[in-house]
């Protein structure tokens, strides 16, 4: 006897700090309710590890020391690899201490003001050291006191983590789980996302363009509705690592990826490089495509985009 496929979808507010999708096809309802317990229970374990807000997770208690090797986890190292890897594959436009400069520029802007010259140079200067170094035997030693911060990763990460294990649940077939727009696709036949305006935050504007997605993952970024008022004058939250400065040339991201955590790291990227850059990056990266808005509402998209 034909049995259809259970399908499972819930929603979770105030998870990874936004809201999580689950969505879940398996070949019975106790198969698919035990592959979501599953996954939330990944997203708890990994949030408890890498979110930098709570001062008891295993990043904030590693943060807080200073010249100490370290034993870590090791999603902690795969996580502080893989940041290390993309600061050194974009030159620098991809870098953790970013988050040090983020602080300068809003509590400047609680002022009314711009931040400092001469405390903006002081970051970058820092910023051109290592933060931290690993080591063979698993450790790790953080270097100095300078804030910094995990989150355009570990957010792809963790969404990462939470499909596949959902994925390899007895009797699942087909997972997608997306965390604030950042999703990951595995098995099944995918979906069809729209891609918002970064010019407007209408919900019921017309998309600017859709892609497919299928066993891979999107991710997007933009800086037209987040940022700094300082007098008249409004400036993107995402800023340049390497001059400190808020970016205004790419206001629209949308990347697609075969994990969510490369996706993440091109879409933060791509929002620092000028486009030329920036899609050289992205062909040269596996599996990866990217649609670019600029600031005149220019689009550009590399070669794989709408390929897939």
């Amino acid at each position: 006897m034909f049995r259809r496929p259970h399908r499972l979808r819930s929603v979770y507010e105030r998870m990874l700090g936004t809201e999580l999708e689950l969505q879940i096809v398996a070949g019975t309802r106790p198969q698919a309710e035990a592959a979501e317990c599953a996954a939330l229970d990944e997203v708890d374990r990994l949030a408890g590890m890498l979110n930098r807000f709570d001062p008891a997770s295993e990043f904030s208690r590693w943060a807080a020391t200073e010249g100490l090797p370290t034993p870590l986890s090791p999603e902690l190292r795969q996580v502080l690899e893989q940041a290390e890897l993309w600061r050194e594959r974009s030159g620098g436009a991809f870098h953790p201490g970013a988050d040090a400069l983020g602080a300068l520029w809003a509590a400047a802007a609680a002022k009314g003001e711009r931040p400092d010259p001469q405390a903006l140079a002081n970051v970058i200067a820092a910023l051109r050291s290592p933060l931290w170094t690993l080591h063979p035997d698993g450790t790790a030693t953080r270097h100095g006191s300078l804030t910094f911060g995990l989150n355009a990763l570990a957010k792809g990460f963790i969404v990462d983590r939470a499909a596949e294990t959902a994925y390899g649940a007895p009797g699942v077939r087909a997972v997608l789980v997306n965390v604030g727009g950042d999703l990951r696709t595995l098995g099944g036949r995918g979906l069809t996302v729209a891609v918002a305006d970064p010019f407007t935050a209408r919900d019921d504007a017309p998309p600017l363009a859709r892609v497919r997605v299928r066993d891979g993952a999107l991710a997007t970024s933009g800086g037209a509705h987040r940022g700094y008022r300082i007098g008249p004058a409004w400036h993107s939250h995402l800023l340049d690592p390497r001059s400190g400065q808020p970016v205004s040339e790419v206001p629209g991201v949308t990347v697609t990826a075969p994990d969510c955590l490369t996706a993440d790291a091109l879409a933060t990227v791509l929002s620092v490089l000028d486009v030329g850059a920036g899609l050289t990056l992205v062909d040269a990266t596996p599996g990866a495509a990217a649609l670019l808005v600029t600031r005149e509402g220019k689009r550009h998209a590399s070669g794989r985009w709408g390929k897939g």
